[in-house]
């Protein structure tokens, strides 16, 4: 039984390896200096995307918020872009252009038929003259100097598009808000780390900021991240600014939570698969050492997972001593707080990529797309005046 020994610590060490040393090395290489021709006095014109449907609880925080916003008015438009909206978060828009303009350029584009957020925004970029064109989701808020910190990485020729780090306005409210912010941390270090070293696929729609004549159309299949590496293919580079954030709020359950993350994960499958498919070809523009070993985690790991609980149980089945040792282990990992936290974050994110892989699998889409309300109608305007982004 030596052989079943064996086969455990190798699919252990494969599992648990690939993840830690890419961290570490990525975590390293996230501290060095970006190497960029950035020119601060770089000012563009940008056109800031919102896309809505039925957003009537906090379309009205999120305009007050891009008010804040600190650059020259003559160079920014706000173009709320509605996608058929039920509610009434066509009104209150309307109401808010006709108090504040013309100090805030708004505008709207209100689509007849429900087209989904891409289908919205594509519609709208064939409008758009601006030099940069940045998407911000009507949940998240911005400190009012974010284009001033952001927009001069763009000044480089080498740089396509540019995202920021998420920030939790709620992270100490439950275990799973907690939780995730662990994982933000973690999985942004590694982010900052492939920008560092070339680019990330990584985007997200709190802040997600690109060249217009980069730009022939937001992707379809897999959104601000598939966009990114639509840009990486075009020879430029997409990085995440440590320097800069966006706030949102966390499902405080689990089940929001999985909602949100299987989407996600979903998306995130099929564009590592794409670049899987590219490197095969010999076509990705993506240093090997991000892409090998984020194809590694995103399509094979989990199922490594499923290898490794299976060796598990026959390893503690035919070797009683060893079982106990394996018990301790556990008990003291989730016996410790911060240890806790990840293995609790690095078990579940991996099962989510397990169920989201066989939907990838068996060519299923999930449906899931669509505001969590219950975590939205916790944002008020005190939490946003706290980290005075209002």
């Amino acid at each position: 039984m030596v052989w079943l020994l064996l086969v455990w610590v190798g699919v252990g060490v494969l599992f648990f390896g690939v993840s830690g040393l890419y961290f570490l090395y990525m975590r390293q290489y996230s501290q060095r200096k970006w190497g960029l021709g950035i020119d601060s006095s770089y000012l563009p014109s940008v056109s800031i995307l919102i896309p809505v449907y039925n957003e009537q609880q906090i379309i009205d925080l999120k305009l007050e918020n891009l008010t804040k916003v600190v650059y020259p008015a003559d160079k920014m438009q706000v173009i709320v872009v509605n996608d058929a909206s039920s509610d009434n978060t066509l009104k209150i828009v309307d109401q808010y252009i006709t108090e504040h303009q013309p100090q805030f350029r708004i505008r709207v584009f209100d689509s007849p038929k429900h087209l989904g957020k891409t289908g919205c925004l594509n519609q709208v970029l064939k409008t758009i003259q601006s030099e940069i064109v940045i998407i911000s989701d009507a949940d998240c808020f911005w400190p009012k100097d974010i284009l001033q910190k952001s927009l001069c990485y763009l000044s480089d020729p080498s740089v396509g598009a540019i995202t920021a780090r998420e920030q939790l306005l709620n992270s100490g409210d439950t275990w799973v808000t907690r939780g995730e912010q662990v994982y933000n941390n973690n999985i942004q270090a590694i982010r900052i780390g492939e920008s560092k070293l070339y680019a990330t696929l990584f985007f997200q729609g709190g802040f997600a900021a690109y060249k217009r004549s980069l730009l022939n159309e937001f992707n379809h299949a897999a959104d601000d991240s598939g966009t990114a590496l639509d840009i990486i293919q075009s020879n430029k580079r997409t990085l995440l600014i440590p320097e800069i954030s966006f706030f949102t709020i966390s499902p405080t359950v689990w089940q929001d939570k999985f909602t949100i993350k299987i989407r996600r994960a979903s998306h995130l499958q099929q564009l590592w698969a794409r670049c899987l498919n590219l490197l095969i070809q010999g076509k990705l523009l993506m240093p090997k050492r991000i892409a090998i070993p984020e194809i590694m985690l995103h399509l094979f790991n989990p199922l490594l997972l499923i290898v490794l609980v299976i060796l598990t149980v026959a390893v503690m089945v035919s070797y009683p001593f060893l079982a106990l040792g394996i018990v301790i282990a556990v008990g003291v990992v989730f016996a410790v707080k911060k240890t806790q936290t990840t293995a609790i974050e690095l078990i579940q994110n991996n099962l989510i990529l397990l169920v989201a892989l066989t939907s990838f699998l068996t060519k299923h889409k999930f449906r899931f797309w669509k505001p969590i309300e219950g975590a939205r109608s916790a944002l008020n305007k005190q939490m946003l005046q706290e980290k005075q982004l209002l």
